[in-house]
């Protein structure tokens, strides 16, 4: 017997929130343009000193960045599916995830308690493709893969 697999699943939001996080703040496009020092991404991105090599570190131990001395890059893969001035961004359905879906199943809960939705409709919103289409951004977001 062994709890890693409880445990993974258990913690796996750590790594998808990280994942979500980097595209919300721009980590791979901002490495798209190259390889940069801890300190110069940090500047570009915005992010607080306290939080930012744990942060990056933990993407590189995720494998989503490559880290040489105090210098990170992306990936092959964060490259090729994460970089927004690619033909082959899937970031979009990550972002979608970030913005809309990931604050609906921190209720999923209560929405098995009580039956009622947990999405827009929760807060008296209008329903999903409403939501959607009444904003061409949120709809790229759902489109694009």
């Amino acid at each position: 017997m062994n709890p890693e697999k409880i445990l993974q699943t258990g913690m796996a939001f750590w790594a998808s929130k990280a994942l979500m996080s980097a595209i919300e703040i721009g980590v791979f496009a901002e490495l798209a343009r190259g390889p940069q020092s801890l300190d110069a991404l940090r500047e570009g991105l915005g992010m607080h000193p306290r939080s930012a090599r744990d942060f990056l570190d933990a993407l590189v131990a995720l494998g989503f960045l490559k880290r040489k001395a105090d210098v990170y890059s992306n990936t092959p893969e964060t490259d090729a599916f994460l970089d927004p001035g690619k033909p082959s961004y899937m970031g979009g359905i990550l972002e979608l995830a970030n913005s809309r879906l990931y604050p609906f199943w921190g209720h999923l809960t209560e929405g098995l308690r009580t039956g009622l939705p947990q999405n827009e409709l929760r807060s008296g919103g209008p329903a999903l493709f409403e939501t959607l289409y009444a904003s061409p951004a949120r709809l790229k977001e759902f489109l694009v893969p």
